[in-house]
């Protein structure tokens, strides 16, 4: 018998980011394509702005396109000294989070994910598939 995916509405997101996140940021990245919608769910609650990088890794079967996460969009904003709220909808291996930080070298940064292994895990660790509202 195959579990029933597991389904996440945006009111659901709003209320974990509500209760999961809190501190003093200067600066919510979201990872694009899917850090993008809890990023800036979470810039609005923290009342920060936000910005994003551009990570490719996986296709959107969630197949690895490559060995490493690709960089396509790096920072076009001001990093160093910042602490920053890095965003991205999955955390499996933690590879694109890792890639990510690499490029806001010099910044404080704390990670969230929607599901998955990060310093912030809204609804995680995940044992089955996930619906997003976007899908």
């Amino acid at each position: 018998m195959q579990k029933e995916d597991q389904i996440i509405t945006l009111d659901e997101m709003m209320k974990a980011i509500r209760i999961k996140v809190s501190g003093n940021f200067d600066l919510v990245v979201g990872i694009e394509r899917g850090g993008v919608l809890p990023a800036y769910l979470a810039s609005r609650w923290l009342d920060v702005p936000m910005e994003t990088l551009r990570i490719s890794f996986r296709d959107d079967a969630h197949r690895p396109l490559s060995e490493e996460p690709a960089l396509l969009k790096g920072v076009t904003f001001k990093a160093r000294g910042m602490k920053i709220l890095l965003a991205d909808d999955v955390g499996n291996t933690g590879a694109t989070l890792r890639r990510a930080a690499m490029e806001l070298e010099g910044a404080q940064v704390t990670t969230m994910v929607i599901s998955g292994s990060a310093d912030i895990s809204l609804f995680g660790p995940h044992d089955r598939c996930i619906r997003w509202p976007w899908d």
